[in-house]
């Protein structure tokens, strides 16, 4: 009996341990998934986060991407994009009928005829690009040059910013020599008199290059800044003759 009793008490004994045991591996498998489904549920969670945060970055105009730029605005010939601030033609130290930078002014009819658009905001405000840059003797009706004693292969027709490439052949022309031929300075610190940081974008996209060396390209947008740069900077949309 007691034979037996030792027995059927070991036998309980191991039993109840058995339970015991596979009761413990129970409740640890159901606390380990658990336990992963958490650290899951996190992982997913900061994901999530990190990619909403991502795409709010891309929308929003004040990230590293820089500024945000307007949809194209439309031109018309003859109006005054930005404030009045220089006078019309070349300055003193300008164009006055001499070649600049192995430019002349040229009376023959172009064969090479493209358009890039210039616009510079300085002090926080958009200032126009003067009417009959690069023209001598213009000849004006509504705020536009409609003929000239003699045109600069770069100049401007009104002060709309619009740069006018006409040239015997497709040269490369520099953002330099439209500047040498206005009269006006260009460096990374003064841009025509106004001084300061100077930034510049080419086609909504930032350039660090040299000023000077900027080559004119069909329907270029280029802006230059002086100071701070705003929120949203302006393009333009060419007339459709252009």
């Amino acid at each position: 009996m007691r034979a037996r009793s030792k027995i059927g008490l070991s036998s309980a004994v191991e039993s109840s341990g058995a339970h015991a045991t596979s009761a413990f591996h129970r409740e640890w498998d159901m606390s380990t998934r658990a336990g992963s489904k958490r650290i899951a549920a996190i992982a997913l969670a900061i994901a999530t986060s990190m990619a909403v945060a991502c795409s709010s970055d891309s929308k929003n105009p004040l990230t590293s991407s820089g500024p945000k730029f307007s949809s194209p605005l439309p031109i018309e010939a003859g109006q005054t994009i930005g404030a009045a601030t220089y006078a019309s033609g070349d300055s003193s130290t300008g164009g006055q009928g001499q070649t600049v930078d192995g430019i002349a002014c040229d009376t023959s009819t172009p064969t090479y005829h493209i358009h890039a658009h210039l616009t510079l905001i300085a002090d926080g405000q958009q200032r126009a690009i003067p009417m009959a840059v690069g023209v001598g003797n213009p000849f004006v009706i509504q705020n536009f040059v409609v003929a000239a004693g003699c045109y600069y292969w770069l100049h401007t027709h009104d002060a709309t910013g619009i740069i006018h490439v006409e040239a015997p052949d497709s040269a490369a022309f520099t953002l330099g020599q439209f500047f040498d031929i206005w009269g006006e300075p260009l460096t990374r610190s003064n841009v025509a008199g106004f001084t300061g940081t100077v930034t510049a974008f080419v086609n909504s996209t930032k350039y660090t290059g040299d000023l000077s060396a900027l080559t004119f390209s069909p329907h270029e947008q280029i802006t230059l800044i002086v100071g701070a740069v705003p929120d949203t900077i302006p393009i333009y949309a060419f007339p459709s003759a252009y």
